[in-house]
């Protein structure tokens, strides 16, 4: 079982997160390995509060905290996209195991807008986290959801569903990732978005303040 984070719901200097806002390839979150949470405080209750708004906001079905810029080991899902209906689903500091049988399904980014291909997965896969009360889950998933949430997953690892393409796809592909970088890359020429070794920096201030005892 993944490890268990404190839920306090206690306020602190630290509770605060802020306002979040998607963030899109290369920004350095997307390339960093999520650590597990050490506590579920307000920042946290807040932060999945926006997450779904985010999500919904982008038409997406899933988002992980890399793509918030956020280092911790979470994600929120909900398969149908409309927050009137459906369930919505936080995972905290997951696991994934038993991976069984094959499917392809295209698959798309919130973080890399209008790229889109077929990936090939495990069709089930058991999911086993934390919810914000600090209590286990355990759900064996099947079909759209395991994709969901497997492809959540490899975000808090650092990895996008373009890793998983095979070599012909990936070069199919390559220009438009080139492209989103000299976007990036113009608007932080522009100040439009921080220098690496500031994101960096809050990245690591945000890992120390829940991910560390």
């Amino acid at each position: 079982m993944s490890t268990s984070p404190n839920s306090n719901s206690q306020p602190s200097d630290e509770a605060s997160i802020g306002t979040l806002s998607l963030v899109e390839y290369p920004h350095p979150a997307l390339f960093r390995k999520a650590k597990p949470l050490l506590r579920i405080d307000d920042g946290v209750r807040d932060a999945v509060e926006q997450m779904f708004e985010i999500m919904y906001d982008a038409q997406g079905v899933g988002l992980a905290a890399n793509q918030v810029a956020l280092p911790y080991r979470m994600f929120v899902v909900n398969p149908t996209g409309d927050p009137d209906s459906g369930e919505e689903l936080a995972f905290l500091n997951p696991t994934l195991s038993r991976p069984r049988g094959t499917a392809i399904q295209e698959e798309g980014c919130l973080s890399l807008p209008g790229l889109r291909a077929d990936v090939r997965r495990p069709q089930r896969v058991i999911i086993e986290a934390w919810d914000l009360d600090g209590q286990p889950i355990r759900i064996d998933l099947d079909g759209f959801l395991a994709r969901v949430v497997q492809h959540e997953f490899d975000h808090l690892e650092g990895r996008l569903f373009t890793d998983r393409l095979p070599d012909a796809a990936s070069l199919e592909v390559k220009r438009d990732l080139e492209l989103f970088k000299d976007i990036y890359h113009s608007k932080q020429s522009r100040g439009e978005l921080l220098p690496e070794d500031e994101i960096i920096s809050e990245l690591d201030q945000l890992e120390a303040q829940r991910c560390k005892p």
